[in-house]
């Protein structure tokens, strides 16, 4: 009989239980969104992670504060009437006009060389995609000229007079001893020797020797008038003879033969001084020699 009075007494119990666990909120789990029943008690232990300090974000102004970039590069050209191409060492850019460079463009042509200074600004909400803002755009000229092999753009486009007919061509950035100049892919450029040579007729070249900081013009005349005249009489250009073929020419002499021209050149970049030799057949690849290598050697630049 102690048996049989017991099952009553388990049920109950087991029946109590259950009362006190709805009651304490440890049933079974509410349905997914709704609200979790008020505590009027002690406060419920849930299992959810307890919530950290929140981290500081940085606010909209502090992620596009601006910051000013200078750059420098080659003038492409005008987009449209507020934004210009620049090309730098990242390739072709384009820049937005900010205030006070609207009118920048007037005062450029294709191909000038350009000092600026930018702001990039996020577009949107994404990050990755970013403005460049330009607060000033100028001609690169007197002490703002890039002349560094590190700031010029790898490659660069040329307009040359071929044939009567004016065209584009392309050179890559190549750099000698304390200089770099824009080679064209017709020539083969020697850096240890300076020389700058025809691929299909390497007796086309050009020697290019970077002088010490005080050199004498008057002795590089008389040396260089030496040099050639065993080629023929010499022939001192005048000013205006050399700025057809490069600028900042100091001093240009040629000597002619049947079948052979030769020529001594001094140019001078930022009171730096360059003596070239240029060493000209009268063959077939005459007339395509000249304005390649009139417009690589112009295009030199110190490299410190």
């Amino acid at each position: 009989m102690r048996t049989q009075r017991s099952l009553p007494a388990m049920t109950a119990i087991t029946a109590l239980l259950l009362t006190l666990t709805a009651c304490g909120g440890n049933g079974l789990p509410q349905a997914y969104g709704e609200p979790s029943p008020a505590a009027s008690g002690a406060p419920v232990e849930t299992t959810a992670a307890p919530s950290a300090s929140p981290v500081p974000q940085p606010g909209p102004s502090a992620a596009s504060e601006a910051q000013s970039i200078q750059g420098s590069g080659i003038y492409v050209g005008q987009m449209d009437n507020h934004s210009v191409e620049i090309e730098t060492e990242e390739g072709p850019t384009a820049f937005e006009l900010g205030a006070g460079t609207e009118n920048a463009p007037d005062s450029l042509e294709m191909d000038d060389p350009v000092v600026f200074v930018y702001t990039e600004q996020t577009v949107g909400d994404d990050p990755d995609v970013t403005q460049r803002i330009l607060s000033r755009l100028v001609k690169a000229d007197g002490g703002e000229a890039p002349h560094g092999a590190g700031v010029r753009p790898d490659t660069r486009t040329f307009k040359l007079k071929l044939e009567g007919m004016e065209e584009e061509r392309t050179a890559a950035l190549a750099s000698g001893e304390g200089y770099s100049l824009y080679v064209f892919d017709i020539f083969g450029f020697d850096a240890a020797n300076g020389r700058l040579s025809m691929k299909a007729d390497p007796d086309y070249y050009a020697e290019i020797t970077r002088l010490p900081a005080e050199f004498n013009l008057d002795q590089l005349e008389q040396k260089g008038r030496a040099e050639l005249a065993p080629v023929g009489r010499v022939t001192a250009l005048s000013e205006e003879e050399r700025d057809r073929r490069m600028s900042d020419v100091r001093l240009y002499l040629t000597a002619t033969r049947s079948g052979l021209t030769r020529q001594v050149a001094v140019k001078e970049v930022d009171g730096q001084g360059y003596l070239i030799r240029l060493n000209i057949p009268q063959r077939e690849a005459s007339e395509g020699f000249g304005p390649h290598v009139y417009a690589s050697l112009d295009s030199l630049a110190n490299s410190y």
